[in-house]
């Protein structure tokens, strides 16, 4: 009996990036977690411009396990082809020498949401300027990946503290407790 292995097409990634647009705190709304990422709350991947390297320093922080758990912080390495403006395959290293692919699938022309992939499908970022994505941006982001042969059914939400989930949530609570 054979063995047969499907190859997945490229990622289609963004043409062009304004790196200092770009810049900034990124929450993470949808996320196909790495094994570092798994139970992580209030998950934020803070860009700023590194000139001597000439790259993105990311500094990914979250609580761990809950909302209130132990801050963490992942500092990395995102290389880019070009500044100012540079393409939408990147590259990040959690440390030197590794480069693992960093493909900007989607970015808003307001730079306020962004999804990023990898070319296995194995992980996936949604992320947002904002702890409140608007869900009609995130559905389509969504959608974006099943059409990107991504496994929709692995996306997680992490929480953060004021998001909209966590405000619903006390909503419901208050609807719920005797009057």
């Amino acid at each position: 009996m054979g063995s047969s292995t499907s190859k997945l097409p490229a990622l289609r990634t963004v043409k062009e990036v304004d790196i200092p647009k770009f810049i900034g705190d990124w929450y993470v709304i949808g996320v196909i977690p790495t094994y570092f990422e798994k139970g992580a709350c209030n998950p934020i991947e803070k860009y700023s411009w590194d000139s001597k390297k000439k790259a993105i320093a990311v500094d990914f922080q979250f609580n761990k396990g809950s909302l209130t758990g132990d801050k963490k912080s992942i500092p990395q390495t995102l290389y880019v082809d070009g500044y100012p403006k540079a393409s939408g395959n990147m590259k990040a290293s959690p440390f030197w020498p590794i480069k693992l692919p960093y493909l900007l699938m989607e970015l808003s022309d307001d730079y306020t949401n962004c999804m990023v992939g990898y070319p296995s499908r194995a992980y996936l970022w949604i992320m947002s300027k904002s702890k409140n994505m608007d869900k009609k941006i995130y559905e389509e982001y969504v959608q974006i990946a099943k059409d990107q042969h991504y496994d929709i059914a692995k996306i997680e939400n992490p929480p953060h503290h004021g998001d909209r989930k966590e405000n619903l949530k006390e909503d419901l609570e208050k609807e719920e407790a005797p009057k």
